[in-house]
């Protein structure tokens, strides 16, 4: 019987360990958690504060004591991993709740320790009543002060950025969104963004482009966003400005990080260091486009990297075949879609990339709730590789989206999606889809 033992209880750790536990039901696995929940959906947190979402509860996906009693894996909640003697295989553990410490030997390893909301050194970035959000205590804390203010402001317009800039205005609250860059969604291109923006302010949010905070000042509590523009009263401020790996453990255990400063892992979800695994947010994979290692702390991808470690630790031979990127969200009734590369990030990285912008039918122009889609689609000029796109548009966004996911996985061209046979029927699609008109469209940029 082998012993597993997995730090951190979200995507990728809990996927792990009920994958272990499956292939091999005789091994004994142990999952520490340092927060009080684990298998649980921090994309969700945009929507508890709305109060779509009544309970955060109801983010959880497993309680428990479904994976205590009906899986058996031992699950530890409120206890913090604070040091691994890899050579002793030593897990070194403070019990949190009793105020204790204790260590507990392995076989085998799972470091999936996620991610961490970047706070960048501004000035004031302390102050009481400024969040990050990444577990759910961290969305009952957001939520709280939410209700309890008039203005709200939210640094980054990236997807938490927007989803929480919709949740705060919608019940009723004065919401500023500040971007440093000069568009929303910093991994789209400028153009494919426009629809965004507008959205938003549509709705009431005021956005602030090309302006970068530079300071918070309050006594005590933030009273006020300080940019290179401009000075705003705030109650809350939400940092939604990014996520980097949280790899101080990993460090501290010798374990190789990657040029993305995240964990380097081969396709099993090995690390340097043997029978000691990682996935999820706190590790770097290969991006299917370019082939270069990438960092897309996204709940999909994590899923799958603690499945495959998961299978692996028990002597199986799963591989994790790398990621797109793809991402849905929405901004109000805008539906926002990006898969593979945008045009400057193809650019960037050695392509001699084309793109098309097309604006084009969702359903049947006669069909009622007609609108449009946006679409701008990438390739390669010369293989006609097809490398990404990005949508925007009040229905249909998801089924474009997973249909390029799909053939940007299988290296398909402009000329193969062109000739794909997608679904037709007035109230779904017209009979010449965005993705055939983007194709043929984009011959003549060849």
């Amino acid at each position: 019987m082998s012993k597993i033992v997995v730090i951190g209880g979200s995507a990728a750790g809990m996927a792990a360990a009920a994958k272990a536990k499956r292939m091999d039901p005789s091994s004994e696995v142990i999952v520490f958690e340092r927060s009080g929940y684990v298998s649980y959906a921090p994309c969700g947190i945009p929507y508890y504060v709305e109060g779509l979402v009544r309970d955060i509860d109801e983010l959880v996906y497993y309680k428990l004591d479904y994976f205590r009693e009906k899986r058996g894996i031992d699950v530890r909640i409120h206890h913090n991993v604070t040091d691994v003697d890899v050579d002793k295989r030593i897990v070194y553990v403070d019990d949190l709740k009793n105020n204790r410490s204790y260590k507990v030997a392995y076989d085998k390893l799972m470091v999936a320790t996620g991610g961490m909301a970047i706070k960048p050194p501004i000035d004031g970035v302390d102050l009481d009543g400024i969040h990050t959000i990444r577990t759910l205590e961290d969305g009952e804390s957001l939520r709280k002060d939410v209700l309890k203010s008039d203005v709200v402001g939210i640094v980054g317009g990236g997807y938490i950025g927007i989803e929480v800039a919709e949740a705060v205005a919608s019940i009723g609250k004065k919401t500023i969104l500040f971007e440093m860059l000069d568009h929303l969604m910093p991994n789209f291109d400028k153009e494919p963004a426009e629809p965004i923006k507008e959205e938003l302010v549509k709705h009431g949010v005021d956005v602030h482009l090309g302006e970068k905070v530079v300071e918070f000042t309050g006594n005590g509590k933030v009273r006020k966003v300080v940019t290179d523009k401009g000075s705003y009263d705030v109650d809350t401020v939400l940092m939604a400005v990014g996520v980097r790996p949280n790899v101080s453990l990993a460090k501290s255990m010798g374990i190789e990080l990657g040029v993305t400063g995240a964990i380097k892992v081969d396709k099993h979800m090995k690390t340097n260091i043997e029978d000691i695994f990682a996935g999820g947010d706190n590790s770097e994979t290969i991006n299917l486009v370019t082939g270069k290692p990438t960092y897309v702390p996204l709940a999909p991808a994590a899923n799958k990297m603690g499945r495959v470690a998961g299978e692996n630790m028990v002597g199986g031979n799963a591989v994790f075949p790398g990621v797109l990127g793809t991402a849905v969200t929405k901004a109000f009734d805008l539906e926002i879609g990006k898969v593979g590369l945008s045009l400057r990030e193809a650019l960037d990285n050695g392509f001699d990339a084309v793109a098309v912008d097309i604006t084009h039918g969702a359903k049947s122009h006669y069909y009622p709730g007609f609108t449009k889609l946006n679409l701008r689609l990438v390739a390669d000029r010369k293989s006609h590789r097809i490398l990404g796109g990005q949508l925007t548009g009040y229905y249909g966004v998801l089924a474009r989206v997973d249909t390029l996911a799909a053939a940007i996985t299988a290296n398909m061209t402009t000329d193969q999606l062109k000739m794909l046979d997608l679904a037709y029927a007035p109230p779904f699609a017209p009979v010449w889809d965005i993705l055939i008109v983007a194709a043929n469209v984009i011959e003549k940029k060849y």
